[in-house]
């Protein structure tokens, strides 16, 4: 699995459980947490999974990010995959 689709399923699985993952913003700092990559690798994952039109970046006081429903799609059938 590509290193970018790596960080699209940990905000996946930040997201999964709410009512309404694609509605659900994650700060970066929950990212970082999460993830093995230096945030300049991590930022350029999220610029190329939002090129894809995978998730949403909004600039706020700090960068919200969440998922469009084609990245929860993408990131379900990863994990269905994985699981298999």
């Amino acid at each position: 699995m590509l290193e970018k689709y790596q960080t699209l399923r940990t905000i996946y699985e930040l997201v999964r459980n709410d009512d309404q993952p694609i509605l659900s913003n994650i700060s970066p700092r929950e990212i970082i947490l999460r993830q093995h990559s230096g945030w300049d690798v991590i930022v350029t994952h999220l610029y190329e999974l939002k090129q894809e039109g995978l998730l949403e970046i909004l600039q706020l006081n700090i960068a919200q990010i969440y998922l469009t429903g084609k990245g929860l799609e993408h990131a379900m059938a990863m994990t269905a995959n994985a699981a298999a």
